[in-house]
């Protein structure tokens, strides 16, 4: 028996990809990341190419791309060599949680609704700062659930169509970064 589609085996089908801001939100991470044209960036989560592109176009920097997805990651390729980018822009499949990298490597690491997606949020916000520079910037834009509990509708959809393994975490339960930034 095949496994139901979830939603992001739909998304790498159709080329969708989404985050919260759209390309006000990507921007605003270029100017709180420092990102210029001598930077080396890397996106987690890439989806299927759009930021990896857009920040290669307007930034003319370097970018790594990952995602664990090798669906998504076979978009993101088509895209960078259809845009004309592969000197630029480089994509492989990775998790968050284990990226396969060197320590101090990037000028910035950025995410883009991805790390609500992992099952060990710190482990993979521990990972971005490992790849990242002395010096350099993590970037996440993500969303939080403001209300507590969400209701069961929600966390039931959440679970089935958009793959999210664990019930969505209040503000005060995320992510602790104070043991990774100093």
């Amino acid at each position: 028996m095949r496994a139901q589609p979830t939603f992001f085996d739909c998304a790498a089908e159709v080329g969708l990809t989404k985050h919260i801001g759209g390309l006000k939100a990507t921007d605003r991470l270029i100017e709180l990341c420092h990102i210029h044209e001598a930077s080396f960036v890397l996106d987690v989560g890439c989806g299927v190419g759009m930021t990896p592109v857009y920040l290669a176009k307007k930034c003319r920097c370097r970018v790594l791309a990952v995602d664990i997805s090798e669906r998504m990651v076979e978009r993101a390729r088509e895209r960078v060599t259809r845009e004309r980018l592969r000197e630029m822009v480089d994509v492989r499949v990775a998790d968050a949680q284990d990226l396969p990298l060197g320590h101090d490597t990037f000028d910035a690491v950025i995410t883009e609704s991805v790390t609500s997606f992992p099952q060990d949020k710190q482990r993979a916000v521990n990972e971005y700062v490992r790849v990242t520079r002395p010096g350099g910037h993590v970037g996440l834009n993500e969303s939080v659930w403001l209300k507590v509990p969400p209701p069961p509708e929600v966390v039931a959809w959440a679970a089935q169509d958009v793959d999210a393994s664990v019930q969505p975490l209040s503000p005060g339960e995320w992510v602790d970064c104070s043991n990774v930034l100093d």
